[in-house]
């Protein structure tokens, strides 16, 4: 089975509310939010990956020494093993941009809950906020 590696972000403004992407540009699950992140180069560590990811996906920078939370999770999808590193972030520099020409959201906890999400995304939700 083909396994693969990934960094994601939980992004939190001041009020709160946490960022998610449509995915109206990808191939699987077109229907789905997801939160901003994505694949590990070859040989980037998870932090490198998510400090690129973030840059590329919504210009802004991130203090590794600031960041909050970090979780591990795996997910079993029908063709490939998930395995993602998941951070948690308040703290920024950059005006957010939309750089990858996709819905951007800012949502509440509630309406996280309701939003459909990828399915390894439902676990991360219910470790972020429990």
């Amino acid at each position: 089975m083909n396994v693969i590696f990934c960094s994601a972000a939980i992004i939190r403004n001041k009020k709160n509310q946490i960022l998610i992407m449509s995915r109206k540009k990808k191939e699987s699950f077109r229907d789905c939010w997801e939160f901003p992140g994505g694949k590990l180069n070859n040989y980037e560590t998870y932090l490198e990956a998510l400090v690129r990811e973030l840059k590329e996906e919504l210009s802004i920078k991130i203090n590794i020494k600031e960041l909050v939370d970090h979780s591990f999770f795996k997910h079993k999808y029908r063709d490939f093993l998930l395995m993602m590193y998941v951070f948690e972030i308040k703290k920024w520099s950059g005006k957010i941009c939309n750089n990858e020409s996709v819905k951007l959201e800012w949502v509440s906890a509630r309406e996280l809950k309701r939003k459909k999400l990828l399915p390894a995304n439902i676990k991360v939700v219910d470790h972020f906020l429990k």
